[in-house]
């Protein structure tokens, strides 16, 4: 039984600074909540916030004025509105699986980026999805955990971002700069994956990911990075990742040691099999293919694309999504994708 899907959505429009304010009043009991479930703020983890919060300032106006807004209406200061921003550099921990297909891969020729978002168990309550339309910026969907706004997401451009994390093996350390939830916003409020790779280079970034852009010129991009460097891959056909970096020069500049893959070390298995599946679909991708990929099994448990929690391991797939940019739409699967439909919004 196929089971539908439902997620709260919220809507604001002005300025960002009046959006961000309103969000923060309306999700101000989530937001003070989450920020002290996932990243519960110290001395030593708020004065990493406030460096970064500096550099954050000077970087982007319009996603600072919406964190400063967001920090008013929750009732938090600017420090800690940063750290919850920072969930990624503090808390650091491996998920998800995405891929990415355009042009021969698929059957309309047209770009689609897709992947499941793995999370502890616990994390199954909190997600939602948001409406912004601010003054100066286009006008978005976007995947939301409290305070992290734009965790993923859609703007009216077409241009749509994905991503995996990396860097965990070993750990790369973060540092002071743009947090990774912050640069997300930031690309979402480009025209086109071009002036978001113009914005890239002139970011200071504090941490560790693997994005997956694609815009209505049907361009799809990997953008692997770390803190002081990054790798920039155009797909021709189709390309996937897990978290784990596979371009050469990032591989050695994190010293990646790849485990063999067991549950609990996985991202090698799940790496494997969506390039497995991205090159049995390979000239026929389309959403239902997508789809399939994403709710896939085959690998058994502990290392299946589609993560369901296994003995004391309680990671899970809590979201499975993808874009398909030329059509402005945003497609969402509530919780594990083999057990829910997905719902479609178009932006």
């Amino acid at each position: 039984m196929v089971l539908p899907s439902f997620h709260a959505m919220s809507a604001y429009r002005g300025s960002p600074l009046d959006c961000g304010n309103a969000y923060g009043r309306e999700h101000a009991e989530a937001i003070e909540a989450f920020l002290h479930l996932e990243v519960a703020p110290d001395p030593k983890r708020l004065a990493y916030a406030r460096r970064c919060l500096k550099i954050m300032r000077r970087w982007h106006a319009g996603v600072s004025a919406f964190a400063r807004g967001m920090a008013q209406g929750a009732g938090l200061s600017d420090a800690e509105a940063t750290l919850l921003l920072l969930h990624e550099e503090i808390y650091h921990t491996r998920n998800c699986t995405g891929l990415g297909a355009t042009g021969a891969a698929t059957r309309d020729g047209q770009a689609i980026i897709g992947q499941n978002w793995d999370w502890s168990a616990t994390l199954r309550p909190w997600s939602s999805l948001l409406r912004l339309r601010m003054r100066g910026m286009p006008r978005t969907i976007t995947y939301a955990y409290p305070g992290l706004w734009a965790s993923a997401g859609l703007n009216e451009h077409g241009l749509g971002l994905v991503w995996t994390g990396s860097g965990y093996r070993p750990k790369v350390k973060p540092v002071v700069g743009v947090p990774t939830y912050a640069l997300i916003a930031g690309i979402l409020a480009c025209r086109d994956c071009r002036e978001a790779f113009t914005l890239l280079d002139r970011t200071p970034r504090a941490g560790s990911f693997i994005f997956f852009i694609a815009d209505a010129k049907n361009e799809v991009w990997v953008i692997e990075g770390l803190p002081d460097r990054i790798e920039k891959v155009r797909c021709t056909g189709v390309v996937s990742r897990a978290n784990h970096y596979e371009c050469g020069r990032m591989c050695a500049a994190a010293k990646q040691v790849l485990p063999p893959a067991r549950p609990g070390a996985n991202s090698r298995a799940r790496g494997e099999r969506m390039a497995e599946l991205t090159a049995k679909y390979n000239g026929r991708i389309d959403a239902q293919a997508v789809e399939k990929m994403l709710t896939d099994h085959g690998r058994g448990p502990g290392l299946n694309i589609c993560v369901h929690p296994q003995g004391a391991r309680r990671g899970m797939t809590l979201d499975s999504f993808y874009v398909l940019p030329a059509r402005r739409e945003f497609h969402i699967s509530r919780g594990l994708p083999c057990r829910h439909a997905y719902a479609k919004y178009k932006v």
